[in-house]
């Protein structure tokens, strides 16, 4: 047995302590854990920040349980995070890690998958911006060579694009 109550706190400073209890079928994968640890992730590069609101989109009831805010807060969260991805978005629609580059396919198709379900969701992501991401995927599908192992970064790209109906085949 387990009593969750305040000397599960005993030894800290008062305030410094957060407990999260998890049950049920789910509790194995313990979303709440796992958000916490992405909220807390310590530097922002643009992989982070798409860590951290990704889950966002579809846990935001457990994110308001946990105190990382309301539905307001949440999608305040987000927008802050497509706005923030999209001052490193380069101008053939590429992501760099920390600035407005290109270079990394999977980063390109992660960001990217976060934008259209960001946009799914009903958040403001900009046309241009975000045609320009589904541009930048088709342009390095049409020139991706073929490929005897690895390729990850082409399925998630063409993913991406399959769901936006977007995807040459």
């Amino acid at each position: 047995t387990f009593t969750l109550d305040n000397n599960v706190f005993a030894g800290m400073l008062p305030g410094t302590g957060r407990a999260t209890f998890t049950a049920g079928p789910l509790a194995q994968m313990n979303a709440p854990a796992l958000l916490a640890a992405l909220d807390r992730y310590p530097y922002g590069c643009t992989e982070q920040v798409t860590s951290r609101a990704m889950p966002l989109l579809y846990l935001s009831s457990v994110a308001d349980a946990m105190g990382l805010g309301g539905k307001y807060d949440v999608d305040k969260r987000i927008g802050q995070a497509v706005d923030r991805v999209l001052t490193r978005q380069a101008s053939n629609g590429a992501f760099g890690w920390w600035r407005a580059e290109s270079g990394d396919f999977w980063l390109d198709a992660y960001v990217s998958d976060f934008l259209s379900r960001a946009r799914a969701a009903g958040h403001t992501v900009p046309d241009l911006a975000f045609r320009l991401a589904m541009d930048n995927l088709r342009n390095h599908l049409n020139y991706a060579a073929d490929f005897d192992s690895g390729g990850q970064d082409v399925a998630y790209a063409l993913m991406v694009l399959a769901r936006e109906g977007a995807a040459s085949m």
